[in-house]
């Protein structure tokens, strides 16, 4: 007796074990749902972002930007103060040996986290005279005056840069490791040198990062769908 076709290496049409669309199909799902929740996320913090008028507080006392009621997170103004040399801390971005943005605090606010791009005078000046060299006295002049420091006022919990995300650290054990902060103070942020522009610059630039991943997801949900009806119509002729 003969084996019949439909039990020896021939598939039925539909999606058979062998069939390399079911997978396929499957996997362009997956795909086109994590986009789709990723682009929807990067939108909606663009567009609130976008939608919030910027709060510029003006010039504040070291007090007023450690009070979360008097200067908000995300607000933006200035503070005066003398910047402590013995706390300070590099962030490496992109690995030793180059100067990278840096961490300080003042004086009489260690609690107060000064985020310096590394082009900073200030951040300039702490290269210059880096506290790890225990042997040579640090140069008095530059950190005995007062600074005028502007940016952008944050609560810890609320702050992130790409080069303290390197570091593998949030910015409250940051400060508590190698700012000298005491463990389970509180601490706030100062982007120094941020300003209201900037932050609408990055906001319009997550709302094309954002309408590009959701043209992405379009397409893969387009491709998807197509697959299911192709694998259907083969499967009902």
């Amino acid at each position: 007796m003969e084996p019949s076709a439909a039990g020896h290496g021939q598939p039925t049409a539909g999606c058979s074990p062998g069939d390399p669309e079911a997978p396929r199909a499957a996997e362009l799902f997956v795909a086109a749902a994590m986009i789709s929740i990723v682009a929807g996320l990067v939108l909606w913090g663009a567009l609130t972002q976008e939608q919030e008028a910027p709060l510029d507080v003006g010039t504040v006392s070291i007090v007023q930007a450690l009070d979360p009621e008097a200067v908000p997170s995300g607000a933006f103004g200035t503070v005066v103060g003398t910047p402590d040399p013995s706390r300070v801390a590099p962030l490496y971005g992109m690995g030793p040996g180059r100067e990278q943005d840096v961490l300080l605090v003042f004086r009489d606010a260690p609690r107060l986290v000064l985020h310096l791009r590394a082009k900073h005078p200030l951040a300039q000046a702490a290269y210059r005279h880096p506290p790890m060299a225990k042997d040579r006295p640090v140069a008095a002049g530059e950190f005995e005056e007062a600074w005028r420091l502007s940016g952008r006022f944050c609560d810890a919990d609320k702050y992130s840069d790409p080069n303290l995300g390197s570091a593998g650290v949030s910015i409250q054990q940051f400060a508590v490791e190698r700012l000298g902060v005491a463990q389970g103070e509180s601490v706030r942020v100062l982007a120094v040198g941020v300003t209201p522009a900037e932050v609408a610059r990055a906001a319009q630039t997550a709302v094309f990062f954002g309408v590009g991943m959701t043209l992405v997801a379009i397409v893969l949900w387009a491709l998807a769908i197509h697959g299911v009806v192709r694998r259907r119509k083969e499967a009902g002729t």
